[in-house]
């Protein structure tokens, strides 16, 4: 982005400072979750600590995801007033918190299921539970940060000259952000007020591609029905002349 185009933004910082720092920051959220920095020093040593490489991957995974929406948002919005930074901050802030959590969850998940294991890593069910909470509540505030800077561009949406399309990805957008923190929150809600050990509190997070494929496709309806009527609209208008 050039410094003029900066401008008009209104930017308190060039943007490219603002990427190279989240970037940096993803890096390091990366780091933290490989298996381990000590090389082993024997078969056994290795052969455990490649238990880990499954789980890693998910965890590595999820977190381009969430790099990938974060450098996707900053391409279409080049905003970085000083609520945009502060979203920032926060969204950063929660992602380096939640890194641990994260990690933890999945070796236990996958030393349980694939490797027989992961049995001895808590010492009651309420443990359980009480992750399953913390990873959901991570999820809800990971997705709040992004619904809120989603809905601070909208706010600016003039300032880009957005068509519809693009306002319509604008609110789908938006409308994953909130689908991915119901989930979450029904979640956190099953761990917290049922006698669940962590079994449904994970399971329900399969709900989440039903439903944004549900969201979708009504985003797209809602298009395709739009575009209809202005159509006719338009049609109408050249008759009418």
């Amino acid at each position: 982005m050039s410094d003029n185009d900066h401008q008009k933004h209104r930017g308190y910082i060039s943007l490219h400072r603002m990427d190279g720092f989240s970037d940096a920051v993803f890096a390091f959220a990366v780091t933290l979750l490989v298996v381990s920095l000590e090389v082993p020093k024997s078969a056994h040593e290795l052969f455990h600590l490649m238990h880990g490489f499954i789980a890693f991957g998910v965890a590595f995974t999820l977190l381009m995801i969430l790099w990938y929406q974060h450098s996707k948002f900053f391409k279409r919005f080049p905003i970085t007033d000083l609520w945009m930074i502060s979203l920032n901050m926060m969204l950063l802030f929660v992602i380096l918190m939640y890194v641990y959590p994260l990690k933890f969850l999945f070796t236990n998940l996958f030393d349980t299921l694939i490797w027989k294991s992961g049995g001895d890593s808590f010492s009651s069910v309420s443990e359980i539970r009480l992750l399953m909470m913390i990873y959901g509540a991570g999820m809800i505030a990971v997705n709040f940060v992004f619904f809120l800077m989603h809905k601070h561009a909208w706010r600016l949406r003039e300032r880009f000259d957005l068509d519809q399309s693009q306002i319509n990805e604008l609110y789908s957008d938006m409308a994953g952000n909130i689908v991915n923190m119901s989930v979450a929150a029904l979640s956190v809600l099953i761990a917290a007020a049922t006698s669940d050990q962590g079994a449904w509190a994970g399971y329900i997070y399969f709900l989440l591609g039903p439903v944004h494929w549900g969201v979708a496709e009504w985003s797209r309806k809602r298009m395709e029905k739009k575009a209809l009527q202005d159509k006719a609209t338009e049609e109408s208008a050249k008759a009418d002349v």
